[in-house]
């Protein structure tokens, strides 16, 4: 669940980077009209709109905030969401973007040293970074580039205090450094990492409320946070009313209609989930958006609503069905976790052997999204449900 709401997040945290300046140069209204647009592009996965337009703005400001953190949006967008984390060659143009895109920010700086609009965008990198080095167990690169977001969004609200879109930054990390997973709180503790969920929902609800261009990311936040089974802030209708929201603003998206299947599931609505699901699969090749590298999402949300439902038949057809269906793609991060979820569903079929080659078979990938670990387990113990229980939510790992 996380991984999907915080990548979304990184997309439309791009957002940000339209805030009017506020210091000694302010943009055309061409220039703004071509960051608009490329950020708009982003946000419908049109990334070759998207680069036409940021590239215009570099043209005419070489090192504004802007073009340097557009450009670097673009390229994790594409690593995210074209490629599906699946492509070492572009997360290479990632990674390079991001320190060409942070070095060009510091230039600007140099010259406008009291420009919010370059802390806000330096600070968004910088938890780019982090949360890209969290992902890859980089813990210490992450806690001092998370450290350098933290104090470069507190410099951009020093600077403006109206700069509500800061908030978002400083919620995501009050409230993820105060839930971290125990295995990470000693290296916390060892680095000092200190975090008030409380605050930092609050600080979410206030970019969402106040903010001018990070209002909907907050939302995807708040979602996971909502959608955080356990958790005292636990409330998934109140995700699904966001993303509603979220989805009719967006209407291109279809990471956006993806997420509120996500939203149904944890509601419990798996007819509705069930729907949605083969609709989306209808839209792939059809809709431009709708790429054939989301089959295993479609996949994977009418098989789990079987599987919750206890209906292991169903869910083993459908399954099955995504196997046929994603046989000549290369692995991606959801489909070879539709290997494994087929693997549960033979383990409660009670067909063991069959559970133990589809767990064996994820092995046989490269461990690039962290699957290993449950896979041995299922090839060690045989994996168990009743009627549903132990499903777990929608999402990979």
């Amino acid at each position: 669940m996380k991984k999907l709401f915080t990548l979304l997040t990184a997309m439309l945290f791009t957002a940000a980077g339209t805030v009017p300046a506020r210091a000694e140069i302010k943009l055309p209204p061409d220039v703004m009209e071509y960051a608009t647009v490329g950020i708009n592009g982003v946000y419908s996965l049109d990334f070759e709109l998207a680069q036409e337009n940021i590239e215009k703005v570099f043209a005419l400001y070489p090192d504004h905030p802007f073009a340097h953190f557009g450009n670097a949006m673009i390229a994790w967008s594409r690593y995210e969401y074209e490629f599906e984390t699946s492509d070492d060659k572009q997360r290479k143009v990632f990674e390079k973007t991001l320190d060409d895109s942070i070095d060009g920010i510091k230039r600007w700086m140099k010259k406008y040293p009291d420009d919010p609009n370059a802390y806000m965008g330096i600070g968004a990198l910088y938890g780019l970074r982090a949360m890209f080095a969290m992902r890859n167990r980089s813990w210490v690169t992450a806690y001092f580039s998370g450290r350098k977001a933290i104090n470069r969004l507190e410099k951009s609200l020093e600077l403006d205090p109206t700069y509500y879109d800061a908030y978002f930054g400083l919620g995501i990390y009050n409230y993820f450094a105060g839930t971290l997973p125990s295995v990470i709180k000693i290296l916390a503790a060892i680095v000092a990492i200190k975090g008030d969920p409380d605050l930092g929902v609050e600080q979410l609800n206030l970019s969402r409320e106040k903010a001018m261009f990070t209002s909907d990311s907050s939302k995807l936040i708040l979602i996971e946070v909502q959608n955080t089974r356990g958790s005292k802030y636990y409330n998934p209708k109140k995700s699904l009313e966001y993303i509603r929201q979220l989805r009719a603003k967006y209407p291109d998206n279809p990471l956006m209609h993806y997420v509120e299947l996500i939203c149904l599931f944890e509601t419990g609505d798996y007819d509705s989930v069930q729907k949605g699901g083969r609709e989306f699969l209808s839209l792939i090749g059809k809709d431009p958006f709708y790429k054939d590298i989301y089959i295993s999402r479609a996949y994977t949300a009418i098989g789990t609503s079987y599987m919750a439902r206890g209906q292991w038949k169903e869910a083993k057809a459908a399954f099955e069905e995504g196997q046929a269906a994603l046989a000549k793609q290369e692995p991606s991060r959801w489909g070879v976790w539709n290997e494994y979820r087929l693997g549960q569903v033979y383990d409660a079929l009670g067909e063991r052997e069959k559970a133990v080659a589809q767990y064996k078979k994820v092995l046989s990938f490269k461990d690039k999204w962290g699957f290993d670990e449950v896979a041995k387990q299922g090839v060690k113990n045989p994996w168990t449900a009743q009627d549903g229980t132990g499903v777990g939510p929608l999402p990979p790992l």
